[in-house]
């Protein structure tokens, strides 16, 4: 969807994230159809920074990184490139897993946590 001026409206940004998000989940095995223990999780916070318009429809590629794993939280870092390599946007957002029954946070499983210990960036 593009905005009066012909650039990828703010809320695509969301949406590409979004997407990949259930893309990297389905890499992991833990998609919502595969019944795994990690569902549901909602999303507690996004937070977005935009560097350079999406201009018309293109390619882009969004690069997913786990920041930290909490208990029951999970930051990942995104970042939007687009098909030059320029960065057009990135963020963080947070997921919290919930109990299903309480709704209440409820912690990651040990499995899920062997699971994204590769994508986690190293600190510092």
């Amino acid at each position: 969807m593009l905005d009066a001026l012909g650039m990828a409206h703010n809320s695509v940004y969301l949406l590409l994230f979004e997407r990949s998000r259930f893309d990297f989940w389905r890499a992991l095995g833990c998609a919502r159809e595969s019944a795994t223990p990690e569902w549901p999780y909602v999303v507690a916070r996004h937070e977005i920074d935009y560097r350079k318009p999406i201009l018309g429809e293109m390619e882009v590629e969004v690069h997913i990184s786990v920041v930290r794993v909490g208990n029951s939280s999970l930051t990942l870092a995104l970042e939007i490139r687009m098909d030059d390599q320029t960065l057009a946007a990135q963020g963080q957002s947070v997921l919290v897993r919930l109990d299903p029954q309480t709704r209440r946070p409820a912690p990651w499983s040990d499995r899920f946590r062997a699971l994204v210990q590769p994508y986690i960036q190293p600190s510092g």
